[in-house]
Order: C-alpha cells, then sequence, then structure tokens
C-alpha cells in the first residue's frame, strides 16, 4: 500500500513529467533518446531542496512555539505606551516574569536574629537615659538704646534648658552635667516610657562638671532602670563607642563612633578651667547630649558625654567613669568635692621652642633650652605667689616627678590634696632652685587663675 504523501508527491511530479516530455517531443528527440541517468539526477535534485525547505520550516515553527511560551502575554498590550496631556510619552512599568520574583518568607515562621552590638547596648541601657529639662531665672539686662527711658522691663525673665542623664541606682539617682542643672530653679526629669518626676539637685562640681539629681519615688511605684558601669582604664584608642542622649530635643538619639584619643587635656579641649582629662570620640555629640552616657560594646557606660569643639565636627568630648563615679559618691551625699591649685598659668617648652626665643634680637627674655612648664602669670595672693614662683621661672620637677610639659604639670597638681606641701624644681635665669609650695582649694581662689 502506498503512503498518502508518497502518492501526493507522484501526483505532483506528473505534470512536470508531461512538461519535460513535451519539451523533448519538440525538440525532435525521442524521450528513450534522453539518458537515464540525467534523468534521475534532475529528479533528485528536487527532492533535495524539498527536504531543506520542509526541515528548515520545521525549525522555524519549534522557535515560535519556544517564543510564545516564554514571552509574557501582557507584552503587546504594553508595547502601546500611554500619552499624557502634554503629549509626551508616560513612564510604563513592565511586569517582570514570575519566574524573576522571589518567594516572600513569613516573618513568623523564621525569626531573624539581631546581631549589631549597638542594639543589644540600646536595649540594655536606652530605657535609663533620661531627658531632663530646666528653668532657670535670670536678671533682665538693661536696654541701653531703649526708646522709652522709664519704661525697661525690670525684673527676671525665665530661661529654659534641657540635657540629658543616666540613672545610676534604683533608688532615683540620676548623673548628669553640671552645666545642665546650673542655677536651675526647677529640674524635670523624663523616663523612655513617659513617666515624669521633679529632681533635686544633690550636689554639682563646676571644675569636672558633674552634678547628682535624685528623683523620688511613690510609694510602690514603678522601679527605675539602671545603667551598669564599666571602666574607662581599659579603653584603648580605637574602641567602639556609642552616644546616647536627646540631641537638639530629639529624645533617645543614638550615634556610634570610636575612641579618637585618651586623656585629652582641658588644655587641649578649649576650656581650661575645668579638672578632667577627658575622652574624645567622633561618635556625633550635640547639645542636648550633654550629661548622656557614652557606652562601650558591651553597653557599660565609660563617659559622660560633656562636650564639642564648635569649630569642628566630629570631635566630641566625655568625662571617664572612673573620674565621675568617684565624684558621684561625693556629690550625692551632698559633700564638696576639693581641688588642689597652684595659681598660675603655663606652657609646654621644649629645646626647640627655646631655642627660636633665644635667637630672637626682639625677645626680652632668655629662656632655658630644657624641656619643661614654663610659668606665663602667677595669680596674686595665690599658693604659688606666696611661694615665691616668677613669671618665665622653668619647672622641670614637681614632688620628685619629672616634668616635660603644661600637661605633666597640671596633672601632678590635680591629683595633690589641698593643703599638701609640694617641692618644687625650676630653673630662673639659668639658674636651679627649689622651692616648696603648699597647695590651695580652687574653690577658694581669690582669681580665676588656674
Amino acid at each position: 500500500m502506498q503512503c498518502p504523501a508518497v502518492g501526493a508527491a507522484s501526483r505532483e511530479r506528473e505534470p512536470r513529467v508531461r512538461r519535460m516530455r513535451a519539451f523533448v517531443t519538440h525538440t525532435a528527440m525521442p524521450l528513450h533518446a534522453v539518458p537515464s541517468l540525467a534523468r534521475s539526477g534532475f529528479i533528485s535534485a528536487i527532492e533535495a531542496v524539498r527536504r531543506t525547505l520542509c526541515a528548515a520550516l520545521s525549525v522555524l515553527c519549534t522557535l515560535a512555539l519556544c517564543l510564545v511560551a516564554v514571552l509574557p502575554t501582557a507584552v503587546p498590550a504594553a508595547l502601546a505606551a500611554p500619552v499624557a496631556e502634554a503629549g509626551r510619552p508616560l513612564m510604563r512599568e513592565t511586569a517582570l516574569p514570575a519566574i524573576a520574583r522571589m518567594p516572600r518568607s513569613n516573618p513568623a515562621a523564621i525569626p531573624r536574629k539581631k546581631t549589631s552590638f549597638v542594639t543589644a547596648a540600646v536595649e540594655a541601657v536606652g530605657p535609663a537615659v533620661v531627658r531632663i529639662d530646666t528653668e532657670r531665672l535670670v536678671d533682665r539686662a538693661p536696654l541701653d538704646s531703649y526708646f522709652f527711658p522709664g519704661l525697661e522691663p525690670d525684673g527676671q525673665r525665665k530661661e529654659t534648658g534641657q540635657g540629658s542623664g543616666v540613672i545610676l541606682s534604683d533608688d532615683g539617682l540620676i548623673m548628669t552635667n553640671a552645666h545642665v542643672v546650673k542655677n536651675a530653679a526647677k529640674v524635670t526629669v523624663t523616663l523612655t516610657d513617659g513617666r515624669t518626676y521633679e529632681g533635686i539637685v544633690k550636689g554639682s562640681d563646676d571644675f569636672i562638671d558633674l552634678a547628682a539629681v535624685r528623683i523620688k519615688l511613690p510609694v510602690g511605684g514603678k522601679t527605675l532602670p539602671t545603667a551598669p558601669l564599666g571602666r574607662s582604664d581599659e579603653l584603648q584608642v580605637g574602641d567602639w563607642v556609642i552616644a546616647i542622649g536627646n540631641a537638639v530635643g530629639l529624645d533617645s538619639t543614638v550615634t556610634l563612633g570610636i575612641v579618637s584619643s585618651l586623656s585629652r587635656s582641658a588644655a587641649e579641649v578649649g576650656i581650661p578651667n575645668k579638672k578632667v582629662n577627658f575622652i574624645q570620640t567622633d561618635a556625633a555629640i550635640n547639645p542636648g547630649n550633654s550629661g548622656g552616657p557614652l557606652l562601650n560594646e558591651f553597653g557599660e557606660v565609660i563617659g559622660v558625654n560633656t562636650a564639642i569643639r564648635a569649630n569642628a565636627a566630629g570631635i566630641g568630648f566625655a568625662i571617664p567613669i572612673d573620674t565621675a563615679e568617684k565624684a558621684m559618691r561625693e556629690l550625692s551625699a551632698g559633700r564638696k568635692i576639693a581641688h588642689a591649685y597652684l595659681g598660675i598659668s603655663m606652657s609646654s617648652l621644649t629645646p626647640d621652642a627655646a631655642r627660636q626665643n633665644n635667637a630672637d634680637p626682639n625677645s626680652n627674655v632668655a629662656l632655658p633650652e630644657s624641656f619643661g612648664a614654663l610659668v606665663l602669670a602667677v595669680a596674686s595672693d595665690s599658693p604659688a605667689g606666696k611661694a615665691g614662683i616668677r613669671k618665665f621661672d622653668l619647672i622641670t620637677d614637681i614632688g620628685g616627678v619629672p616634668i616635660k610639659s603644661a600637661n605633666d604639670a597640671q596633672a601632678v597638681v590635680d591629683s595633690s590634696r589641698v593643703g599638701s606641701q609640694l617641692p618644687l624644681r625650676l630653673v630662673r635665669q639659668q639658674r636651679t632652685l627649689t622651692l616648696s609650695v603648699t597647695t590651695g582649694d580652687l574653690s577658694d581662689r581669690p582669681s580665676a587663675a588656674k
């Protein structure tokens, strides 16, 4: 039995065969005269062309089916871009193929773990950081150029301020900066959960800029969160630190940085009237952060944010917690902290600086070419003045401790007790002298000298 497709092909070849025969007859060549080999080759060539065309058509059909299966059905509709009223084509969104969308996981089924040490520290200490609002009465300044003399406002006006603090004990002891509550007529403490208490300043010290505030808890009230204290003497430059406070009135602001430097003297920071060696950090400290805690990566308080460098960004300073903890014991009990002082202004001197001064023909003093603390001024009626210390004396030793700079001399004096005798070795006009000075109490100083 013949295949239908083969039979159809044979029927299609019959007209061509008849035309071939007619052609042969017209040329007066009998059909049997055409060589059989040529006739069979011609028919084979035609059959090869047919098979090639059929194969190509099959490949094209297969590719078309694949494209139809892959492309989304929305593509033809999306090709027509909508036109805005202004005549410009609008942006259109083309849906991504379904295979490119990631399946959404169920958060309740697979909870993610927080691995940030910052998050852990803030969750542990954040509730113990409070906002401190203050009200103080300030004398009105007279208006010299007031248009109507005699009608100037008199009396006092109310001035408000804001800072931060940290709760140290569950009985309501709060540590903050002295400048936050200085001369405050009213202190209001607000916790992160909204609770508000009236605060009482138990003690304050301007020279280390610390104050102790206590709040009174109602009987049977909710307990207070507290912050753990760390050790500032364990800090190293480069350690992570976290600052928490109410920056510019924004409650519970958290910033992250590192320890940029340690033992920055008050003179280097730009507040020479303080008796603290500060921690320097690049964690953002803004107005309102004062009194807030500086934490280490373990969530422990290692400093009290207190100052910023106004003419620079990313430079803040904190009081070390080792210094603050000792001071808080005295201030919380209402006791005054005594600070030893000599009553001199000093500057560090190096041999190079001395040689440059001595080579200057306009210099009015010859300085010893040595390291030490150069006396620039002596306060009248001060311990240094009574001991005979003079301007341009170079202090090289205090109490047996070699002095290489003004910071060295300040550190020895700060660590001394009020009323103690300190032997000083100094150089005056190329002569070495030994004097003895009795330290005084900085709170009783007669002038603003150090």
